[in-house]
């Protein structure tokens, strides 16, 4: 089985927070998005998207952006006339949205569209905004497993209800300083939400139940 080396980042976080797995040729990208889920041990509540844009692609279950790319489709002669006898720059910036291409995740396939070298990016959860970056370090063949697999990584993961990262590192002062005032409720919490330091045995596991 031919499998991917993709090094997940998260954008912005700091101490720098990232996974580093191996996902088979021939998942999809939903596949994908719940290997992020689990490597990060979020719960999957929330719409999510990867933006490609070397293939000028976008894979959501966001639906009002999934219909406003439809609408397009069903009119895209008038829409592409409107704002193509416009030409101004918020209409040319209008256009290049509506004709970047948007599907569904579930049985898309990413092999097609990844390759050593390429670099992607994910959201998930648009209110909070976790974004990450995937970037295909490279390929495998023959790999007999059949679950994903980490590597390696450091960073704990924040607690998906935390808010956003901000939220997560004034969280993690508290968390981490027997002296802050709000230490004894950020570790309460932190408990009752499952937050933990890295742990790639437990990582591993999850890696491994999902796909059983």
């Amino acid at each position: 089985m031919k499998v991917y080396q993709v090094k997940i980042e998260m954008k912005g976080s700091e101490p720098h927070i990232w996974r580093r797995v191996l996902v088979a040729a021939n998942t999809d990208f939903h596949e994908l998005h719940q290997v992020i889920q689990h490597v990060f041990h979020f719960r999957d509540n929330h719409v999510y998207m990867f933006s490609l844009p070397d293939h000028n692609l976008k894979v959501t279950t966001d639906e009002e952006t999934l219909e406003v790319y439809g609408e397009y489709l069903a009119n895209r002669e008038q829409i592409e006339k409107t704002l193509g006898a416009l030409a101004t720059p918020f209409a040319k910036e209008q256009l290049a949205k509506y004709r970047t291409e948007v599907q569904r995740p579930d049985g898309l396939f990413i092999e097609p569209y990844v390759e050593p070298g390429i670099c992607f990016e994910y959201v998930y959860d648009f209110k909070a905004q976790w974004e990450m970056v995937l970037t295909i370090e490279g390929t495998l063949e023959d790999y007999a497993l059949n679950h994903p697999v980490l590597l390696a990584g450091e960073g704990a993961a924040p607690p998906e209800k935390i808010g956003g990262l901000q939220d997560f590192q004034d969280f993690l002062v508290a968390y981490q300083n027997p002296d802050h005032p709000d230490h004894k409720g950020a570790r309460q919490w932190g408990l009752q939400e499952g937050f933990t330091d890295y742990n790639s045995e437990a990582i591993q596991e999850r890696l491994k139940v999902w796909r059983e």
